[in-house]
């Protein structure tokens, strides 16, 4: 029998109502060598105080106050103080079933694996709940390219890691879907990944806040970014077909940028880099005349050369 510490980070910030019971149900898994690290990162509300008693409570528990920093810099806060062997990540106001961690551990030492991941349950406040990430039934081992199919949910939350894949890589700071800059690089890393079947990670679906334009087009433009980066990286280790499937994935989020954010002395540094990235993306495809079909080819033609007529068509 073993017993890896396992290392469970979780950023804190403004969720009072929610955290005591993501808490709990980290306290409550039946796999018991766990280190907890709640980083607070600059609540304005009860969190830190929250945080502060259940650490009085159980002596897993470490607290690490800071200054806000955003989720990126929380998490890397965590890492720099984690001391075990595999790396699990919980947003605050989620939770896991009891046996999320013990099943996600027993798959990778069993299979001699490096990453673990478990199906994904949203849930809502009136008591609703599906299962939203269901990529297999039952236990199912990736290796050599078929790992990367695991690209279609970068969420770091629903998955165990091995220590060592993070020696070399941390979440960017300052940026929306910091899972998705990232987690091509950690797969690529990992020789075996282990889809457990099992669906322990319960994510909350809060109400859509009111953001700030600024904060909306940025996001728009981080996610092309990070779909950038992604496909850069796949095809300098050549990793067929998903870094074509990335480039497909970069025209996407590029159609939806011209499509939704109004042009503006603001927005258009952005827009230009944006752009340049989406470039990089269609030579990519037409250059080597990918197999997309003519449909695709067309809107990809549209969008490099009459983005305005293919905002109204598509």
């Amino acid at each position: 029998m073993y017993d890896d510490m396992i290392s469970v980070i979780i950023p804190v910030y403004n969720v009072e109502n929610f955290l005591e019971k993501c808490i709990e149900s980290v306290l409550e898994q039946s796999y018991k060598n766990l280190e907890i690290i709640l980083v607070d990162d600059g609540s304005t509300d009860k969190s830190g105080k929250i945080c502060d008693e259940y650490k009085m409570t159980d002596n897993r528990i470490k607290v690490i106050h800071k200054a806000n920093g955003g989720l990126s810099d929380a998490r890397n806060t965590g890492l720099k103080t984690a001391r075990g062997k595999y790396y699990s990540f919980i947003d605050s106001d989620d939770y896991i079933a009891s046996e999320m961690l013990q099943i996600m551990i027993d798959s990778i030492k069993r299979n001699h694996c490096e990453i673990a991941v478990c199906n994904m349950i949203r849930f809502f406040e009136n008591g609703d709940h599906f299962v939203f990430y269901h990529p297999v039934d039952t236990e199912q081992i990736l290796s050599g390219e078929e790992r990367f199919l695991t690209l279609n949910q970068p969420s770091v939350c629903n998955k165990l890691f091995d220590s060592e894949l993070f020696n070399n890589i941390k979440f960017p700071k300052g940026k929306y879907y910091e899972d998705t800059y990232i987690y091509h690089e950690l797969l690529y890393q990992a020789k075996r990944v282990a889809l457990t079947g099992k669906a322990s990670y319960w994510y909350r679906a809060r109400p859509d806040s009111i953001v700030g334009r600024k904060q909306y087009t940025n996001q728009y433009f981080d996610f092309i970014e990070a779909i950038y980066y992604r496909a850069r990286f796949l095809e300098s280790k050549n990793v067929q077909p998903y870094w074509i499937e990335a480039c497909l994935s970069l025209y996407a989020a590029y159609a939806n940028a011209e499509k939704n954010i109004e042009k503006s002395e603001d927005t258009r540094i952005n827009f230009n880099q944006s752009r340049k990235k989406f470039i990089w993306a269609y030579n990519k495809i037409i250059k080597r005349e990918m197999n997309i079909g003519m449909k695709q080819k067309i809107r990809l033609i549209l969008l490099r050369y009459f983005p305005a007529i293919h905002s109204k068509i598509y």
